[in-house]
């Protein structure tokens, strides 16, 4: 008489952290090791470690959006897992209502929630009423810490205390107080780089400079020790300097400042003039920029693909405010899944010039008004389109094209034309042209 096998029980492991500290070894790590020492230490053969982890690290108890817990839900739903066990209720939710149905989809599928730490809940009344009571202390909890939190914040605002953060360039954290403090020698290079600003220099110049004196962004230590940060200036990081306040020993507090406890480096006029230079060179700088208005968008067709041609501006910059910008018409649709055409590109002033010229052309408006057009009405005709501004005949392509196919061998362009398109131009011309020369019908080709 042969023994049967006991039925195999595939567990997992559900650990989570709410902060990431970037500890090599981290609280998900324990618990981790927790669990599964117990789960080893049962004895049982026929229990089978579903040998992956699910820790969601940096993750708050409140929402049951989370990576490894939603991986670990869809194995449950699947019947992958037969046990669950993590140390506490706390880890699974924090939210009595969440902690409720996650509870229930365990029960329903039949997994075995094993909680170290705390009283083993089957599916009794009375370890239903129990889940509830742990899941209500759990979010009771979580609500006390994020009170505790709010108080410590309003604390440290009415005495114009550091809330949280790393140093900004030009002070330390001291170690005792966590206040910050200046550091001399970047102090000094944060009001040489007002300076600078105050006579007008770019952000990109003053990096420049920075970079060329062998100056570094500031160094950072980790939590788990690791040195970070001492990179080279970039505009963007000067740009984000002349803009903290915390140099005029204030904080930011959403749109507004506060008073800090911590000293000035920057004297409020020098913080002054570098914002104004700052202010009057963007304004300087978008006055410049000009938008191509793109008159035949979403007009061309691919003639690889057939799929509508997408714009694309590029800007090359001859100065720090002057930039000789050249916009195109290329395939760079994802449509149906496909990747874009390579090598289709083309430039939109000279596409979009040739069929504004090809509009003032006689033989086109023979061809749109059929042989009933007399040569001088066409003459007249094409006098008024060239004298049409850019924006009036920008707004004539749009309206009056339909689609534009372009030979790949030969280039040519096939123009198809909106129905009664040619009438529609001509109403908008009747004032400009003479009346013996207003066309009553026209047959729009």
């Amino acid at each position: 008489m042969s023994a049967t096998s006991p039925r195999i029980i595939r567990y997992a492991i559900y650990t989570r952290q709410s902060v990431d500290r970037g500890d090599s070894f981290s609280s998900c790590d324990v618990q981790f090791i927790t669990c599964r020492d117990v789960a080893i230490a049962s004895g049982r053969p026929e229990l089978q470690w579903v040998d992956r982890q699910f820790d969601d690290v940096g993750y708050s108890g409140a929402p049951l959006e989370r990576p490894a817990l939603h991986a670990l839900r869809q194995m449950v739903a699947e019947g992958d897992i037969q046990r669950l066990y993590a140390v506490a209720l706390d880890r699974l939710s924090r939210n009595m209502r969440q902690a409720v149905v996650l509870l229930d989809e365990l029960e329903r599928a039949g997994v075995e929630l094993v909680l170290i730490n705390q009283p083993e809940l089957n599916s009794s009344p009375e370890s239903r009423f129990l889940r509830h009571i742990l899941a209500a202390f759990a979010e009771f909890e979580r609500e006390m810490i994020a009170a505790r939190i709010a108080d410590s914040r309003v604390y440290l605002k009415a005495r114009g205390r550091r809330i949280a953060g790393r140093a900004p360039y030009g002070y330390d954290a001291d170690p005792s107080t966590r206040q910050f403090v200046a550091n001399e020698v970047e102090a000094r290079r944060v009001r040489a780089i007002f300076k600078r600003a105050a006579r007008g220099q770019a952000p990109r110049e003053i990096a420049r400079m920075l970079n060329k004196q062998g100056w570094r962004t500031k160094v950072y230590r980790s939590r788990s020790g690791k040195m970070i940060g001492g990179g080279r200036w970039t505009p963007r990081a000067v740009l984000a300097i002349l803009r903290n306040p915390v140099y005029l020993g204030q904080f930011a507090d959403g749109q507004e400042t506060r008073p800090g406890s911590h000293p000035p480096i920057v004297a409020q006029s020098l913080f002054e003039e570098a914002a104004e230079a700052i202010g009057s060179r963007r304004t300087n700088q978008k006055a410049r920029r000009q938008r191509h208005t793109y008159a035949l968008g979403q007009k061309i067709v691919c003639p690889k693909c057939g799929r509508k041609l997408t714009t694309h501006s590029t800007t090359r910059w001859t100065s720090e405010t002057h930039g000789l910008g050249t916009s195109y018409y290329r395939c760079g649709s994802n449509a149906g899944g496909r990747a874009p055409c390579k090598g289709i590109r083309y430039p939109c002033y000279e596409v979009e010039q040739f069929i504004r010229e090809m509009f003032c052309e006689e033989a086109t408006w023979q061809t749109l008004l059929g042989d009933e057009a007399e040569p001088r009405q066409l003459q007249a005709i094409c006098k008024i389109m060239e004298s049409f501004p850019a924006v009036w005949s920008d707004h004539m392509l749009r309206r009056c094209i339909d689609k534009v196919e372009i030979s790949l061998s030969t280039s040519e362009l096939t123009i198809h034309i909106v129905e009664d398109a040619a009438q529609s131009l001509l109403a908008a011309m009747r004032p400009k042209l003479p009346e013996d020369m207003v066309m009553a019908q026209v047959a729009s080709k």
